[in-house]
């Protein structure tokens, strides 16, 4: 019987990671969609981020309907709790990073409404350059709690300082290019509320990693998963290796 219990456990977990996968799949799209229709001036993409952006909603409120009826079900308790609120702050963090997307693709439209002579694609530079980095480290974060790797999640957490060096050193450029020609200051400032949104989507991507090395050194001791670190989904001897299945996103397009 308590075995019974342990896989049906297991099973909840496995179906609220693959929900929460999929979310972040959702908002890596997101992004780069974003990123694609402020550099290729297209703002009918734009638009179709701002409109997906209800489904990054949709997603969050799902998983934490989810969590709630697994605690009022489960009544979890030390690790199995731990794993539940984790995978919850994980899908917080993701609905935060398409709340970034929308505005990207929000000031994206403001942008190419501009009708300044402004060298707006030289600006973009920066932007381009942010993305990758914040993408890469969104996908890090994501496969480190995909497979439970501690190692890696506390690599991706140390890699957000090099995102927060290229949005200072970024700013630096953006602040020199307006004081030599402060006409161009509305337009300046946007593109720093750009960059300083990708500059947040490192920082959950940070805390996606986070939470993955703080749960996992807690629950020291208990069996590995797939040789990559502590079993994420039960109690010590469980045996269940529900937690490393996973589904293969599609790749992506280049940002630019």
């Amino acid at each position: 019987m308590e075995g019974h219990i342990v896989r049906t456990f297991d099973g909840d977990i496995l179906n609220l990671r693959m929900r929460v996968l999929a979310m972040g799949g959702l908002a890596i799209d997101q992004v780069q969609r974003a990123v694609q229709g402020l550099v290729r001036d297209d703002d009918d993409l734009s638009r179709e981020v701002i409109a997906r952006s209800a489904q990054m909603s949709g997603y969050s409120q799902a998983v934490d309907d989810e969590i709630i009826q697994l605690i009022a079900r489960r009544q979890p308790v030390a690790s199995d709790l731990r794993t539940v609120l984790t995978v919850g702050r994980v899908a917080s963090d993701l609905e935060r990073v398409g709340n970034a997307a929308r505005k990207i693709a929000r000031l994206s439209i403001e942008l190419h409404g501009v009708t300044e002579a402004v060298p707006v694609h030289k600006l973009y530079n920066d932007v381009r350059k942010m993305s990758r980095l914040a993408l890469a480290l969104l996908r890090e974060a994501l496969d480190a709690f995909d497979r439970v790797d501690v190692e890696a999640a506390q690599q991706t957490a140390r890699r957000d300082q090099e995102l927060d060096a290229e949005f200072q050193l970024a700013l630096r450029e953006l602040v020199t290019y307006v004081m030599e020609d402060p006409r161009h200051l509305r337009t300046t400032i946007q593109i720093v509320f750009l960059i300083k949104a990708l500059e947040r989507v490192g920082d959950h991507a940070r805390n996606i990693a986070t939470n993955v090395s703080r749960l996992v050194r807690r629950d020291e001791g208990a069996p590995a998963v797939n040789g990559a670190g502590p079993h994420l989904g039960s109690e010590p001897g469980a045996g269940s290796d529900a937690l490393a299945t996973r589904p293969d996103p599609a790749p992506a397009p280049r940002v630019g």
